[in-house]
């Protein structure tokens, strides 16, 4: 079964299209992204996420969808990525299915900005983070 989703944001618009549509034009949107093989892998996580709501699903898509695009610029404004991360770190903390990969994506992608280190980002997450673990998409 694949499910549909409709997200409309500042650069993108998705009416109605399966999810491996929505991350392949994610993929080729944001190509130049520094982060783009990590943000798809979130991206993927919480589109099949079944714990999530609807809304926070909706958010959390687009909270990536910003996050690629503030990355791709060539001078990102590292503070706005980080107020992002910490929105999908409180969205996905709720997704007992995705919480663990997703996490340790999120502390991936602001250790890149210059963020937290995984250690801080850790000690203050609601859920037990596996470092060693490979995300799954």
């Amino acid at each position: 079964m694949t499910e549909n989703f409709y997200f409309q944001g500042t650069h993108t618009t998705f009416i109605n299209k399966p999810v491996d549509t929505v991350v392949r034009d994610f993929q080729n949107t944001y190509e130049q992204a520094p982060a783009q093989d990590d943000l798809t892998r979130l991206l993927t996580l919480v589109l099949n996420s079944r714990d999530l709501p609807d809304t926070d699903r909706e958010e959390a898509a687009g909270a990536v969808h910003d996050l690629a695009r503030i990355t791709a610029e060539p001078e990102p404004d590292a503070a706005t990525a980080l107020t992002r991360l910490e929105r999908l770190r409180e969205i996905v903390t709720a997704g007992a299915d995705i919480a663990q990969p997703a996490l340790a994506i999120v502390t991936s992608v602001a250790g890149m900005l210059g963020g937290v280190t995984q250690t801080e980002w850790a000690a203050t997450a609601d859920v037990r983070v596996d470092w060693g673990a490979t995300p799954r998409a």
